[in-house]
């Protein structure tokens, strides 16, 4: 995703889709394209954003990233973290819907 990002320029997300069996297996990845500052992705119950990426470098997640796991979690997710993968870096970087990086 980080290749796809440098090379186009705008921000990617991978959301997996929870399937009908135990756990949610059985679901399918799918992969969203945005703009140079934001992506859209679906807000279910099923869904959840494993992945997005920030074109500019950021490692922190920003008011909108946190927002869309407060719906997804109102929506009935079991998502409570996700992941940025930031241009220009080789780490990927764990955060909270409250804010807090790992």
């Amino acid at each position: 995703m980080r290749q796809l990002t440098d090379e186009y320029g705008v921000e990617f997300a991978l959301v997996y889709v929870r399937g009908n069996n135990k756990n949610g297996s059985g679901g399918t990845y799918k992969l969203f394209s945005g703009t140079s500052n934001r992506v859209s992705v679906p807000i279910t119950k099923d869904s959840m954003l494993i992945y997005h990426t920030h074109p500019a470098g950021s490692p922190f997640s920003s008011a909108g990233d946190r927002r869309v796991l407060e719906l997804l979690e109102q929506a009935g997710s079991p998502q409570r973290i996700s992941q940025i993968v930031p241009s220009g870096r080789t780490d990927v970087i764990r955060f909270y819907q409250d804010g807090t990086h790992k």
